[in-house]
């Protein structure tokens, strides 16, 4: 009764803190877990094996943890390892892009590839986030599309709001496909020991259905708000680009 007790009241104290906003949410988590360890499995329990049940790092130097083949098993003891490494590296790799100015280039180039014209913006940065929230991160996705999408609106004087909400819709539906598209799937798919393939058949959305209907809705929901007309004209490299809008 004490140990439910004392981790309920570190529960309770830990999401007090987070919400006060006095402290870094990492530093209150790591705290807390610690305080969990200590006193919940240590002082009330008197359990070891708790302790390393819940680290579970011994699971970290076992061949199946970096190789499983064949059919999925459910593994749901201590902390989820795998996840956590998938997650630094996908980070590391995508701050690695970011620094290159990868998503900065694809953008400008898809853009540059429609002639600067708005509704094939519009389609083609749906479909690349819809793509790339598959295989990274939605949320980062997202953080470096819009601020693009911004930069584009400013040069070509339209409003990034219908473009934005899009770009965010479908990087959900992307994200929900593949196992590492969200941090929620790949602790799925890890726990469930799920192949990359596996993930996909199993959880896949309709995503040409899905894009395509909120494709239609934001036309017909910002129909009045936002009006374009573009022209552009080439001459060799450069552009002449032309805007009307009324931004409502």
């Amino acid at each position: 009764m004490v140990a439910q007790i004392l981790a309920l009241a570190i529960f309770v104290v830990m999401f007090g803190l987070i919400i006060s906003e006095k402290f870094e949410r990492h530093v209150i988590t790591l705290v807390c877990g610690l305080a969990t360890l200590v006193l919940v499995f240590g002082v009330a329990m008197h359990s070891m094996d708790a302790i390393l049940e819940t680290l579970n790092i011994r699971n970290i130097f076992t061949l199946s943890f970096w190789y499983e083949a064949g059919a999925s098993s459910e593994s749901t003891g201590g902390i989820n390892w795998a996840t956590i490494i998938f997650l630094a590296g996908m980070m590391v790799m995508v701050e690695g892009m970011a620094k290159a100015g990868f998503f900065r280039w694809l953008c400008m180039t898809i853009a540059k590839a429609v002639r600067y014209r708005v509704i094939p913006i519009f389609i083609t940065f749906m479909i690349m986030s819809f793509v790339l929230a598959m295989f990274i991160d939605s949320i980062t996705v997202i953080l470096f599309l819009a601020a693009v999408t911004v930069e584009l609106a400013q040069l070509l004087d339209f409003n990034p709001i219908p473009l934005i909400l899009s770009e965010i819709f479908c990087a959900n539906l992307g994200g929900s496909a593949t196992m590492c598209g969200d941090p929620p799937n790949i602790i799925v798919g890890t726990s469930l020991r799920y192949s990359f393939s596996d993930f996909y058949y199993k959880y896949r959305p309709d995503g040409g259905t899905f894009t395509g209907g909120y494709y239609f809705l934001l036309l017909f929901l910002f129909q009045e708000r936002t009006h374009c007309i573009f022209g552009v004209t080439d001459f060799g490299e450069r552009s002449s680009i032309t805007g009307i809008c009324d931004h409502g």
